[in-house]
């Protein structure tokens, strides 16, 4: 697999995942005003953290793709 089709899949899950923590960051504010279920509210906002920092490692490994696939191309 060279690099360019690397960067593509990883761009891919990246741009799902930012969508994916979007949708879940609008859960979590309309479940905090709410607020009369707070342990729904402290799950959602659990998982909201973990698509968060899945979402900035996907961003990093995007980013490294990308410049390891211009230095090696151009």
């Amino acid at each position: 697999m060279n690099l360019t089709a690397l960067w593509f899949v990883i761009n891919l899950f990246f741009v799902a995942s930012f969508i994916i923590t979007l949708f879940m960051h609008r859960a979590v504010t309309m479940a905090s005003q709410h607020a009369d279920d707070t342990r729904r509210s402290n799950k959602l906002r659990s998982i909201r953290n973990g698509l968060v920092a899945t979402t900035i490692v996907l961003f990093i490994a995007m980013s490294a793709a990308f410049i390891s696939n211009m230095y090696m191309n151009g």
